[in-house]
């Protein structure tokens, strides 16, 4: 374990964007990753392998969170680079959506990033540096109909990442809300009624932009806005 290089934690990194930036931030060889998510499907190329934790586990649950930071504490002792990236989405009429789905979208979507983030952040603020970055939408910038759901955690996500941009200044902590438009991953897999996917942006293009983001020194990006040509 090459305890110089850089350790970054991406939830959500079996499939669609997180796996892409899981994939790009492992081919640079300058990253200790720690990657979760519900499902090992999509972690087969990253078994075995050296510089690589996986966590299998819901990002909701307790035990998730706790091995998470178990992982930092007692391997890396240092977090530079969290990504904040697991979510659900229900796209149905206001009338249509039920408690379940309530409570599923504000417990990965807004409740989940929060409670990892509050674990996660003592270690950059002890550090004096880091980088937390949470995965937004579009719709966390503009309400859209059969989004209200969504919209309403995605909105509460923005509103908990530019109060915290504020607080982490003071100890050289950068927070960068992304917002992508329509990608094609697995996000919609599990809706009944299925958009049409032909048009929307790849994963691995918007992976790339991020990647370089945080990267870059010199800026500070607060809010990207990644859309369509076509929107």
């Amino acid at each position: 374990m090459n305890t110089n290089k850089k350790v970054i934690i991406i939830t959500g990194a079996s499939k669609g964007l997180g796996n892409e930036l899981a994939k790009l931030y492992f081919q640079k060889g300058s990253y200790n990753l720690i990657l979760t998510a519900r499902s090992k499907e999509g972690f087969n190329e990253f078994k075995n392998k050296e510089g690589v934790d996986l966590i299998v586990g819901d990002i909701r649950e307790k035990d998730t969170l706790d091995s998470i930071e178990k992982v930092v504490e007692e391997k890396y002792k240092k977090v530079d680079i969290l990504i904040n990236n697991a979510g659900v989405i229900y796209t149905q009429p206001f009338e249509k959506n039920t408690e379940k789905q309530l409570d599923e979208l504000f417990d990965i979507n807004l409740k989940a990033p929060i409670l990892l983030t509050q674990r996660m952040y003592p270690f950059m603020v002890s550090q004096k540096s880091g980088l937390i970055i949470n995965i937004n939408s579009t719709a966390g910038k503009e309400g859209k109909a059969n989004h209200t759901l969504y919209a309403a955690t995605k909105f509460g996500l923005r509103g908990f990442t530019e109060a915290l941009r504020q607080e982490a200044k003071a100890h050289n902590i950068r927070v960068l809300s992304i917002h992508p438009g329509g990608m094609d991953t697995h996000l919609f897999d599990d809706l009944e009624k299925k958009p049409d996917v032909s048009t929307f942006m790849n994963a691995k293009k918007v992976a790339e932009i991020i990647v370089f983001l945080s990267e870059t020194e010199g800026v500070s990006p607060d809010e990207i806005l990644i859309n369509r040509p076509s929107s």
